[in-house]
């Protein structure tokens, strides 16, 4: 008896945090997602990913680059959304966009919502950061 009680205050003390908060709403642009996955697969140059001193740096497409592009990157670590950020579409002239990372670590998905004046896209790579 006493071995149940134990189990069911461990039990109680554990932290079970959704995956998604708001799941259902999401559920029902799941079709918009994938249109929007299918626009940057069909691209000739997908993003690119590289890691520098505490930094990631993010390539766009040179074809959409001189197109303007807006939208928001998503750090969604796997295990704890206290380290989630999100993070507003700001390229550089060479359409390249910078991330500090400093202090995060565990595994990541950069979830890349964005668009041009004329698509949609959207672009999901994993990382690993120290």
């Amino acid at each position: 008896m006493s071995l149940i009680i134990v189990f069911a205050v461990l039990m109680i003390n554990e932290d079970v945090s959704l995956v998604e908060t708001d799941y259902y709403p999401k559920g029902q642009t799941h079709q918009e997602l994938i249109d929007k996955k299918h626009n940057a697969n069909s691209l000739s140059y997908q993003i690119t990913l590289k890691k520098n001193d505490g930094r990631l740096e993010l390539q766009f497409p040179v074809g959409v680059v001189s197109e303007s592009v807006s939208g928001e990157l998503h750090l969604y670590h796997i295990v704890d959304d206290k380290q989630d950020q999100f993070i507003p579409i700001k390229l550089n002239e060479n359409g390249v966009m910078a991330i500090n990372v400093v202090g995060l670590s565990g595994r990541f998905i950069l979830k890349i919502d964005w668009k041009t004046e004329t698509d949609k896209y959207y672009t999901e790579l994993k990382i690993s950061l120290p």
